[in-house]
């Protein structure tokens, strides 16, 4: 009886520490997340003229880690790891590139948006870099430092922006992370619609 009251009771303590641990990753094939597109208001038309002005979303930069699709969390200290059993569906600068230009179409009158490609004339390009975006285990919430600059079509900085916030988690895993990331990002993406349109 005290052998199984102690099992019983290792369980549980278990159940308790894990509760507050990283949820296992024990899957065969990993699981591909992606950001979804963000809630904005009703799309409006960009009447096109001579003085539309046109804005370039550039690819955002970031660290090589970043660039891949691999999902990091922070394992110890100065250490990040790879989830294993869940991957984005493509890089975050990817998503972050083409979910900016769809929001920022939207949100911004007389602004007309665009992906950065050859034979785009811009009067404003917005550059950005992600410097980190993972899951930090001691506060269970996700991290994310983020810059970005408007610049004028001579390259000329017109204003810079650093973000450098935390988003809480609902449950400390891959698909946790990506859920706060997408709640992060729609408020990440009104500070910038806000910002841009005092100078554009």
């Amino acid at each position: 009886m005290k052998y199984l009251r102690h099992i019983v009771s290792v369980f549980l303590l278990s159940a308790i520490v894990s509760g507050c641990a990283l949820l296992p990753e024990s899957g065969n094939a990993p699981v591909q997340l992606q950001l979804m597109p963000l809630l904005q208001e009703s799309r409006r038309n960009v009447v096109e003229g001579i003085d539309t002005p046109v804005l370039v979303i550039e690819r955002p930069q970031s660290t090589a880690a970043l660039n891949g699709r691999a999902i990091w969390f922070q394992s110890g200290l100065n250490q990040l790891s790879p989830f294993r059993d869940h991957i984005w569906s493509e890089s975050l600068p990817q998503q972050i590139e083409h979910l900016s230009i769809d929001y920022l179409s939207g949100r911004l009158s007389q602004v007309s948006v665009h992906m950065d490609r050859p034979g785009i004339d811009s009067d404003y390009r917005l550059r950005i870099h992600l410097h980190q975006w993972h899951l930090d285990q001691t506060s269970q919430r996700l991290l994310v430092v983020i810059h970005a600059d408007l610049l004028r079509a001579d390259g000329q900085r017109v204003v810079s922006w650093q973000w450098q916030h935390s988003e809480a988690l609902m449950e400390v895993s891959a698909p946790g992370l990506a859920a706060a990331g997408q709640v992060w990002l729609q408020k990440w993406l009104d500070q910038v619609a806000d910002g841009l349109q005092e100078y554009l």
